[in-house]
């Protein structure tokens, strides 16, 4: 597939060029430098995506669009969270649209879920989800976003099911756990953040799959599927099986392993 990647300079984006460019050609967009090595192989364009008259014509020949690109932190400032993940989603999904896009894979985030489970924090969790033996959060659990940033990212898992309703587009949503740089999630062991990041750790890996799984996984036109992204972790919040059965994703690693 011809696949564009939005905010490829991030950490994510960094993963999956490196994990999905053996099997599709991958045109990154960023308002930075995407690598300081480019690979001749993989076209990469500086765009800020915010700018709606500088981005028509841009996504044009492409089978899909993962759109990652957004202010992506639970404290961020409604002015920043406006910009880049409420105009900025808008800009891209209508420009999928115009450009006849199939399919787009929005990085959505557990965040729209964890007021549910929220300790002090947006990055630690309640003490008592686990003592209590409270059920573990699904698809259908009702949304209770932790942040402005969660609200954002509901915002974006509507108006792909409205462009998806509306134009036909195949969407798919991924609730993305958390995943570091490092793939190493004990190195939050003794601190505050040590039990959300034993819930939600993401690797790699498991990034790569489900992202791909994304892509190639069959889907009607005007489909929407939305789906949990976390590495199969034994203390995890999330059931996974739904996500299993629709996008036949099943993440091979689990924090534990490596505490």
């Amino acid at each position: 597939m011809k696949v564009g990647i939005t905010g490829a300079a991030g950490h994510i984006g960094t993963t999956l060029r490196e994990g999905l460019s053996k099997d599709h050609a991958l045109t990154m967009y960023d308002i930075k430098n995407v690598a300081r090595e480019p690979d001749a192989a993989i076209k990469s364009i500086l765009i800020d995506l915010t700018l709606s008259e500088r981005i028509q014509g841009l996504f044009d020949g492409l089978d899909a669009v993962i759109h990652l690109a957004a202010v992506a932190h639970p404290r961020a400032l409604w002015d920043s969270v406006l910009k880049d993940n409420i105009v900025m989603t808008h800009n891209v999904f209508e420009e999928c649209r115009r450009a006849g896009v199939q399919r787009i894979v929005f990085a959505s985030t557990n965040h729209v879920l964890h007021g549910h489970t929220m300790g002090p924090e947006p990055d630690t969790l309640d003490a008592d989800f686990y003592r209590e033996g409270k059920p573990l959060l699904t698809l259908h659990t009702p949304p209770a976003p932790d942040s402005l940033y969660g609200v954002s990212k509901l915002f974006g898992e509507d108006l792909g099911r409205y462009y998806a309703h509306r134009f036909g587009l195949r969407f798919v949503a991924l609730r993305i756990g958390w995943t570091i740089r490092e793939d190493d999630p004990s190195i939050k062991r003794g601190t505050p953040a040590e039990d959300y990041m034993r819930a939600m750790f993401l690797s790699k890996r498991d990034c790569v799959t489900a992202f791909s799984r994304s892509l190639e996984v069959e889907m009607a036109s005007g489909e929407t599927v939305v789906a949990f992204a976390i590495s199969n972790n034994s203390r995890r919040l999330f059931d996974l099986e739904e996500t299993r059965k629709k996008l036949g994703f099943n993440p091979a690693d689990n924090a534990e392993d490596y505490f």
